[in-house]
């Protein structure tokens, strides 16, 4: 079960910046997320509560069935708190698109923000996808960067 996932997981990743994968990702990281803490955070309170438990055992009673009970307590609590971290961290491990690449491509600057094709200062348009990547004003035809609402050189709205 775990190798599939983490295969499922390495597709999602290989892919990132096919927008079909990225509603998958996000729902698979959040299962994932969600699933993962809430077998964790039980399991380390058990971990806490059966070292407590064993501690009073031995203190007030000495080694005997409370011991017991509290050393089960601990082993079984850490064993269901490292699986629900494991599960949460390859949650963690799924590359959302809509997060990671707008980071990328804000940060890099020289790749289309749609399919990651690489593209030159010049080009208003990705020659793969298509997608603007300038916006150029119809008046004053000053080419922007495509997230400017105004054009930076006259200040007229930009369709």
């Amino acid at each position: 079960m775990l190798n599939n996932l983490k295969n499922t997981i390495n597709e999602l990743n290989s892919d990132v910046n096919n927008v079909a994968n990225s509603e998958k990702a996000t729902k698979l990281r959040k299962k994932l997320i969600k699933i993962g803490l809430s077998v964790a955070i039980p399991g380390f309170t058990s971990v806490l509560g059966g070292f407590i438990t064993f501690m009073i055992g031995n203190i007030c009673y000495g080694f005997g069935v409370v011991s017991i009970i509290g050393f089960v307590l601990f082993l079984l609590g850490g064993f269901a708190g490292a699986i629900g971290m494991t599960i949460a961290s390859y949650g963690f491990n799924i590359v959302i698109v809509g997060k990671t690449s707008q980071l990328i491509n804000e940060t890099v600057g020289n790749n289309c923000p749609n399919c990651g094709d690489a593209i030159t200062a010049e080009e208003l348009f990705c020659s793969k996808c298509g997608t603007p990547l300038r916006k150029e004003c119809t008046e004053c035809k000053h080419i922007n960067e495509p997230k400017s609402e105004f054009c930076a050189k006259c200040g007229k709205p930009l369709k």
